[in-house]
């Protein structure tokens, strides 16, 4: 994309574009979710059924360690992914309030500039000196 056109760009359609893109991710989660809950499931069940033997036969000692491995690994992954579902809910609910004009923390400063008042640049520059 050129800088002409990026400049062309409206907020709104700017906004748009990321609804469209948080909601297909979020549509994708719960099926990454549950491969991810299923894979966690057979790790638990094979380290735990490794386990139990290992106490009668020293020889599975790599394959609990194995196991053990694996597991962890699945617990980790399935947190991410249970992590990514709720940042993407919040992403969400974010920008679909900027979406329907919730733009008014956003516009703030803009609005203040455009009726005849100090850039935050000269509102951070005045706090320094004032703080001095």
């Amino acid at each position: 994309m050129q800088t002409e056109d990026l400049l062309n760009v409206t907020p709104e359609a700017l906004v748009k574009a990321i609804v469209r893109r948080r909601q297909t991710l979020a549509s994708s989660l719960p099926k990454e979710l549950e491969r991810r809950s299923e894979e966690n499931d057979r790790a638990y069940s094979l380290a735990k059924a490794v386990n139990e033997k290992s106490e009668a036969d020293e020889d599975l000692s790599d394959q609990l360690d194995e196991n053990e491995t694996f597991r962890r690994r699945t617990v980790s992954r399935l947190w991410s992914v249970r992590h990514a579902v709720e940042d993407t809910e919040e992403a969400l609910a974010f920008w679909k309030e900027m979406e329907a004009g919730g733009w008014g923390h956003l516009l703030e400063d803009a609005q203040r500039v455009e009726q005849g008042g100090a850039s935050s640049y000269a509102l951070r520059k005045k706090t320094e000196v004032d703080d001095v």
